[in-house]
């Protein structure tokens, strides 16, 4: 199971008629790497994640919060 914000980036990937090949290329990452990261193979950095959101159009925003905020909220 990949995690929400990966499903996200692949659904607006696909929404954008982009091959994983099309995004690494634009996003300066290798095929396989967005193949892994889609599958969940992969634990991929903050800056690839953002890098790539931005070359699909959308804004990236990391936060931190409590881990009880997260398990409740």
């Amino acid at each position: 199971m990949t995690h929400p914000l990966i499903e996200q980036l692949t659904q607006a990937r696909k929404a954008a008629q982009m091959t994983q090949a099309d995004l690494a290329e634009r996003a300066g990452l290798s095929r396989m790497t967005v193949q892994r990261l889609e599958s969940g193979g992969l634990d991929p950095r903050l800056s690839t994640l953002s890098e790539m959101a931005h070359v699909l159009g959308l804004q990236f925003h990391a936060s931190a919060r409590n881990e009880d905020d997260a398990v409740t909220g």
